[in-house]
């Protein structure tokens, strides 16, 4: 029994002593690299060597450079390449084996061991000032200047005069962007005050730039106009146009009477101009305080172009020619096109511009839905609708599209104030036989169609003799659509309620009363 027992002892003692000596050899074999069940940063790192482990690091980072960005908006894009840029994980990952025991690897099989590593990371500080010193934002001090340019976005101010960039400084804080692995960096922010250093500008050149911030006062204008369904912000080239040029001296021309011709708003003031009171600033034609000059002329001229455009007679023939458009047309004024007082919004936006008040948010609508119908031309007519065209005194009724009527009417007398209303009405009553009556009259009509509440519709008139021509001015209705007896019928047995009916002046036509 002792026998078998000693023998058993010793080959457990074997057993235990080769177990322990695999388990040396095992940890030294770990001592090499990193141990047992290591990762780091999220990658598995058992056995490798720390060159492996760094080179699978490195490869995380995707670095492509980084965008640099001056004051003056130029800007200028460094690859890493360019940048010599480089990264390296070694110092980081032997203190991380160092730190660990090798010979801790079977504790490490169960629980882990992971750990996390920063990378040295550095650039070529010789390539960087090199491609830093070659950035166009370096020029020679006898090419700065300032000045005003017009670009695709307006009126900008080139002004390399403001500060002076300095590369030593710009190239030390891209290389530490760099490092940080920015993709962008903005020297405009007053983080980076101390890549600039300011320059004393000259009294010409201080100037420029004082105008420059009077221009853009006028350029920023807080006025929108609503015109239909349109937004017009009086900024940019719209209130650019307003400016006076100093080519533009000569004056402009209109083929219309315009009252603020040779007029011109400086500052607060009205002034008239000479060749000797003007000079020129950058391109514009300022005072001898060196105030803009907006013409008068042309603010008036904004009005009247966008009167002229309300023309409903062409927006309908637009239509009419297959065009998709919306149609302005004044409401209940009888004589009248003006879909806006343009004298009254000149008068205002002069004053706006003479008191500062332009600065101000505001908002004018020039198409006033209690003065004007303005409408989608296809949703609203579509393919059928009667047309009153009350100068050429004709009426046309269409179809799908086509005209199936067209006749000559006898409207309401221009004098007197009976003239037919303008606007976009309805054919809402139909009526056989009915007795039209007035303060003054009563008259029997076979065929009515009533368009307004008072009293306005479309009717036969048996008692006119002629129809068409100028009859309307002095002898026409009490403001109904007189037709001949024959129209009249067929109207009524082809028009039907709903029908949308359209009621103009034209723009061209003076009418006396």
């Amino acid at each position: 029994m002792n026998v078998r027992t000693k023998l058993i002892g010793r080959i457990v003692l074997l057993i235990i002593s080769g177990l322990v000596v695999l388990y040396l050899i095992i940890g030294y074999y770990y001592s090499k690299g990193f141990p047992c069940a290591a990762k780091v940063n999220g990658i598995k790192c058992t056995g490798k060597s720390v060159a492996e482990v760094n080179s699978e690091l490195c490869e995380t980072i995707k670095y492509q450079g980084i965008n640099v960005i001056d004051r003056n908006g130029s800007s200028l894009f460094i690859s890493a390449e360019d940048l010599g840029f480089t990264v390296d994980y070694t110092e980081d990952l032997n203190k991380f084996i160092s730190e660990q025991n090798a010979l801790s690897w079977g504790v490490y099989v169960f629980k882990g061991l992971t750990g996390s590593v920063q990378p040295r990371i550095s650039v070529d500080e010789d390539k960087l000032e090199n491609i830093i010193a070659g950035w166009d934002i370096f020029v020679p001090d006898e090419t700065r200047d300032v000045s005003i340019v017009n670009t695709e976005n307006g009126y900008e101010l080139k002004n390399t005069l403001l500060c002076t960039p300095i590369k030593e400084n710009i190239a030390q804080t891209v290389g530490s962007a760099a490092t940080r692995l920015q993709s962008e960096l903005d020297l405009s922010s007053e983080l980076y005050d101390d890549c600039y250093e300011p320059v004393t500008l000259t009294e010409e050149q201080q100037t420029i730039v004082d105008f420059y911030g009077k221009l853009q006062r006028i350029l920023n204008c807080g006025i929108t106009y609503q015109f239909g369904n349109q937004t017009i912000p009086l900024k940019g080239e719209v209130v650019n146009g307003f400016l006076l040029t100093y080519d533009q001296l000569s004056g402009d021309t209109y083929d219309y009477e315009n009252p603020g011709l040779g007029r011109f708003i400086s500052g607060s003031n009205e002034v008239g101009i000479s060749g000797d009171s003007v000079r020129d600033l950058e391109g514009f034609a300022v005072t001898s305080d060196n105030e803009p000059l907006i013409s008068e002329a042309r603010l008036y001229d904004f009005f009247y172009q966008k009167q002229k455009l309300c023309d409903t007679a062409t927006m309908l023939k637009r239509y009419q020619n297959g065009e998709d458009v919306e149609i302005i047309c004044s409401k209940d004024r009888k004589g009248s096109t003006f879909i806006f007082d343009h004298n009254a919004e000149y008068k205002h936006l002069k004053e706006a511009f003479l008191s500062g008040s332009y600065e101000q948010e505001e908002t004018r609508n020039l198409t006033n839905p209690k003065k004007v119908d303005f409408f989608n031309a296809k949703k609203t007519l579509g393919g059928t609708y009667i047309e009153l065209d009350i100068a050429n005194q004709h009426l046309y009724y269409y179809r799908n599209g086509e005209v199936y009527i067209d006749t000559l009417i006898v409207s309401g007398t221009m004098y007197g104030g009976h003239g037919t209303p303008a606007g976009l009405f309805h054919v809402y009553d139909k009526q056989r036989n009915k007795v039209l009556v007035g303060e003054d009259y009563e008259c029997p009509v076979e065929y009515w169609m009533r368009l307004t509440d008072t009293g306005v519709g479309i009717h036969d008139a048996w008692w006119q003799e002629s129809f068409g021509g100028d009859m309307y001015l002095e002898s026409g209705s009490h403001g109904c659509i007189n037709c001949p007896p024959y129209i009249a019928r067929l109207l009524y047995e082809n028009v039907k309620e709903q029908t949308p009916v359209i009621v103009y002046y034209r723009s061209n036509v003076t009418y006396p009363y």
